[in-house]
C-alpha cells in the first residue's frame, strides 16, 4: 500500500508514489519518465469498495427539552409570525439548549455563534429551528447551512395547524443521514412557555431590498404577505393563485372553499367559489 501523506510543504521530501490527502479529496502523487504528477483519485482498483454509514450513538432528544424548544418557537410565531432557532448542545452527559441572538423573518433565521456563547463544558451537537406556518422539512438553504456543522438537525413546522410537523437528519462531513424522526427525538405533549430572556434574543430582520416592485406572484413566492409594494396586482394573478391552492388542498385530501368580499372603494366585484 502506498503511504498516505498530508498536503503541504512536506510533500517535497515524501517517498513516492503516495496518496495525498487534501481539503478537496484524495490524490495520487508519483514520478515517472513523464515527470512529477499528481492526479485526483476517484477509485483504487485493487481495494474493496467502501460505503457511507452512521452508527448513531447519542440518545433521543428528550420530551421535556423538545417541549422547551417548541414552546419557544410557538411564542415567537405568535409574536412575529417568523422562524426561530435554538442550539442543541451536549453537557454533563445529556442534551441541553442554548438560544443565540438571532435575526428572523417569515422564511429565515440567522445567527452568529461567537466564542463564549456556549456554556463551559458544552459541546455543540446540532440545531433545532422552526418553519413557522410552513411544513417541517429541510430546505436547500437549510441543507447548505447544516453541511458546515456535524450534528443532529431538527425542523419543526405547521404552527398554524393543530398538529405540528417534525423532521430530523444527522449530518457528518456534509453527508445527510435520514433516520426515522422517532429514533432521534421524543415528541412533546405539552409545550413550555419560554423565558423573557429567550424572547429578547429574537430580533426581526430588516425587509429585503427589492430591485423594482415585484408582481403579486413573485412576491407571494418569496413567502411574504401582499402589501402596498406589490406592483399592479391583477384578478388573473389572484385566480391563478386560488387555482394552485385548490389543487394543493385536493392533493392533501381537502376541498378548498373561498369567498371574495370587495373592500370599500374597490372596483372589483366580489363573488363566491368552491374549488
Amino acid at each position: 500500500m502506498f503511504p498516505i501523506i498530508e498536503a503541504g510543504p512536506s510533500l517535497d521530501q515524501a517517498s513516492l508514489p503516495a496518496f495525498v490527502v487534501a481539503r478537496d479529496g484524495l490524490y495520487l502523487r508519483k514520478r515517472s519518465l513523464l515527470g512529477l504528477s499528481q492526479t485526483k483519485v476517484g477509485r483504487v482498483a485493487h481495494l474493496p469498495e467502501g460505503r457511507e454509514f452512521l452508527d448513531y450513538a447519542l440518545p433521543k432528544v428528550p420530551q421535556d427539552l423538545m417541549a422547551r424548544a417548541v414552546g419557544f418557537f410557538r411564542a415567537v410565531y405568535r409574536l412575529h409570525r417568523t422562524e426561530a432557532a435554538v442550539l442543541l448542545v451536549w453537557r454533563d452527559g445529556s442534551f441541553d439548549l442554548v438560544v443565540p441572538a438571532q435575526k428572523v423573518s417569515s422564511v429565515s433565521v440567522r445567527f452568529d455563534l461567537a466564542d463564549g456563547d456556549l456554556p463551559s463544558g458544552a459541546r455543540l451537537v446540532g440545531t433545532i429551528h422552526s418553519h413557522g406556518g410552513f411544513g417541517a422539512y429541510a430546505s436547500s438553504t437549510d441543507e447548505d447551512d447544516e453541511a458546515e456543522l456535524d450534528g443532529l438537525h431538527i425542523v419543526v413546522g405547521d404552527f398554524d395547524r393543530r398538529r405540528l410537523g417534525f423532521a430530523a437528519a444527522i449530518v457528518v462531513d456534509g453527508i445527510r443521514f435520514h433516520l426515522k424522526t422517532g429514533q432521534l427525538i421524543e415528541r412533546p405533549r405539552r409545550l413550555a412557555e419560554p423565558s423573557d430572556e429567550w424572547l429578547q434574543k429574537v430580533k426581526l430582520a430588516p425587509p429585503p431590498r427589492l430591485k423594482g416592485k415585484p408582481s403579486m406572484a413573485e412576491y407571494l413566492a418569496r413567502g411574504f404577505k401582499p402589501s402596498d409594494e406589490i406592483s399592479k396586482p391583477s384578478r388573473r394573478e389572484l385566480d391563478d393563485a386560488i387555482e394552485k391552492a385548490s389543487k394543493l388542498a385536493t392533493a392533501l385530501g381537502f376541498r378548498l372553499s373561498h369567498w371574495l368580499v370587495p373592500i370599500s372603494g374597490s372596483s372589483e366585484k366580489g363573488g363566491a367559489a368552491d374549488g
